[in-house]
């Protein structure tokens, strides 16, 4: 049984995971709102600018940036980063779409769910192949049973609608976007520790990354078809970039400390409990809420589940560990 100190240092990164989470789930209906009247993909550009504007902003409060870049160009140069690694923000950017082509006509749980699925999924590989910061993380019983229980959780939603067919091809790109925000926590999550540990560097790379997606899609818009005119909206609708900063830098530095795996999870738990809530605020019907709860709980027991005891895994056999994909410099 681990020391209560080890197990304080582990739960509250996971705290901060859950409260990710429900960020995110938040950041969907906002975004999701926005892409139905100023079109979906001038919504995702907004949110990424804005996002990448604050993020440029806090350049000038904070402390040690030159220190941080300075470690991050030299890991760089030495190839123990590699350049994709500073490209989750295009994960990043293609997930925000999906908020505004996909969350309004979903609702904020079938849209979560789907995310989340992806999520799981790939949180595993992501931790077991050493993509993400520290030694790779083995996929024990304990985590393997933690993601089997989470894709259970997800199930039991997505199978009580009353349009199922209509919900799964829906679901597609959320699903998809779950799989490269795993992805993208992890590379994230390189940048941070090859910066000295700051997380500003990977924050401002990855909407740095997002935006200029944006940017090309709004050009490519612009030149093949034509730009939506945008309706007057509430001013809370233009606010998802400011959450997206939230779930950022969150998982940042959640990743850090517990793993892909266990930070995506607390994520997980932390939307699934945000959605509900606003299934609730929106007028979703109540007969969906109940499996949705259900999934919560399960999802809960996920997390506690594949969350490290306090202690990292022991790394992998050198011959695991100098895999294609498990190589430090990769």
């Amino acid at each position: 049984m681990p020391p209560p100190s080890a197990a304080r240092t582990g739960a509250l990164p996971l705290a901060g995971a859950v409260a990710g989470g429900g960020a995110l789930a938040l950041e969907s209906v906002v975004n999701g709102r926005l892409g139905e009247h100023a079109g979906p993909v001038a919504a995702a550009a907004w949110s990424n600018t804005l996002s990448l504007g604050v993020a440029a902003a806090a350049a000038c409060v904070l402390s040690g940036l030159r220190p941080a870049f300075t470690a991050l160009l030299a890991a760089l140069r030495s190839r123990a980063l590699r350049p994709w690694h500073c490209l989750g923000g295009v994960a990043g950017g293609s997930m925000v779409l999906t908020q505004a082509l996909t969350a309004a006509a979903l609702g904020p749980a079938s849209y979560t769910l789907a995310l989340v699925s992806g999520q799981t999924l790939c949180g595993v590989a992501m931790d077991h192949l050493g993509l993400g910061p520290g030694a790779p993380r083995r996929a024990t019983a304990r985590r393997l049973a933690g993601g089997l229980l989470a894709v259970c959780a997800v199930a039991l939603p997505v199978l009580a609608t009353r349009d199922a067919d209509r919900t799964l091809a829906l679901a597609v790109l959320p699903f998809l976007a779950g799989c490269a925000l795993s992805w993208q926590m992890a590379v994230n999550g390189r940048v941070d520790e090859a910066a000295g540990k700051h997380p500003y560097p990977a924050v401002l790379l990855s909407f740095a990354a997002g935006t200029a997606l944006m940017a090309a899609a709004v050009a490519a818009l612009a030149v093949f078809s034509r730009l939506d005119r945008p309706r007057p909206g509430p001013p809370w609708h233009y606010t998802g970039g400011l959450l997206g900063c939230v779930v950022v830098l969150t998982a940042v530095l959640t990743v850090r400390r517990i793993g892909v795996l266990a930070a995506g999870l607390g994520m997980i738990t932390g939307q699934v409990l945000g959605a509900l809530a606003l299934d609730a605020l929106t007028g979703e019907a109540a007969s969906h809420q109940a499996p949705a709860a259900a999934g919560a709980a399960l999802l809960i027991g996920a997390a506690v589940l594949a969350a490290p005891s306090g202690t990292r895994p022991g790394p992998l056999a050198p011959e695991a560990a100098d895999g294609p994909l498990g190589r430090r410099g990769n």
